[in-house]
């Protein structure tokens, strides 16, 4: 009868996308991380404005992170960026080092330079890469994101440095934007008082402090009971770090 659908009759097709190419891909990148170790700080992470966050990570208390094949896709892109920006800096006879390992022995923290440069005013500068949308791309107009700002701040002093660039490349476009960073001893010390501030907390912090979508919040709110060394004691410490 006409309107009524065979008993055993194929639905019909919604789309001409290919499910199972699809549903491969992504069984093939999906998987469980977690990312980090207890105990080191990493300059990605103390970016984050979040102390409990920052807290969680560095106590190892962060769950593993889901990732979907569109997250791994976002993560391998990302990849293939600094290899296209690296053989771009070897055309123009500029590259140094890529990928650069900083390590502070106290607070433990861990990090990897992007690259070091040759520049014809400074030298050799540190240049972090970013890739970021058009919308957060043309909101930059004189100086880098905050996070970002204190990512190379960490690799200026750890590295003994003077300048460096953060480099942007919006993803839309790939149109670019560079801004030049000086060594800020002032922002280090602030952000050396906080990771030890971090360090001497006993209790999750209660409050998120970071954006709305704050991986803090997967971890269920403790009370607060903080108690932290004075950092002023730390300022006779000599840091060490590996630089090669």
């Amino acid at each position: 009868m006409a309107g009524i659908r065979q008993i055993g009759a194929k639905r019909p097709r919604l789309s001409n996308q290919d499910r199972w190419l699809l549903k491969s891909m992504d069984n093939l990148l999906s998987s469980d991380k977690v990312f980090g170790k207890k105990g080191v700080f990493y300059p990605s992470i103390v970016s984050n404005p979040c102390d409990r966050y920052v807290y969680l990570s560095y106590n190892g208390l962060l769950p593993a992170q889901s990732i979907t094949g569109t997250l791994q896709r976002i993560f391998d892109n990302g990849n293939y960026l600094e290899y296209r920006i690296n053989k771009y800096f070897e055309k123009l006879g500029i590259a140094r080092r890529r990928e650069v390992p900083i390590k502070l022995e106290t607070p433990n923290i861990s990090g990897r330079i992007d690259f070091i440069i040759t520049h014809p005013e400074y030298h050799e500068v540190i240049l972090e890469l970013k890739s970021i949308n058009t919308r957060n791309f043309d909101l930059l107009k004189l100086a880098p994101k905050e996070d970002h700002m204190i990512q190379i701040q960490i690799y200026l002093n750890l590295a003994a440095y003077d300048h460096g660039i953060v480099l942007y490349e919006n993803k839309n476009d790939q149109r670019l934007k560079a801004f030049q960073v000086e060594k800020d001893v002032k922002m280090w010390d602030n952000i050396l008082e906080r990771l030890f501030k971090i360090m001497g907390m006993t209790r999750i912090p209660e409050k998120c402090t970071g954006e709305s979508y704050c991986q803090c919040k997967l971890v269920k709110w403790g009370e607060v009971n903080v108690t932290y060394k004075n950092f002023r004691k730390y300022k006779q410490i000599r840091f060490k770090f590996t630089y090669p």
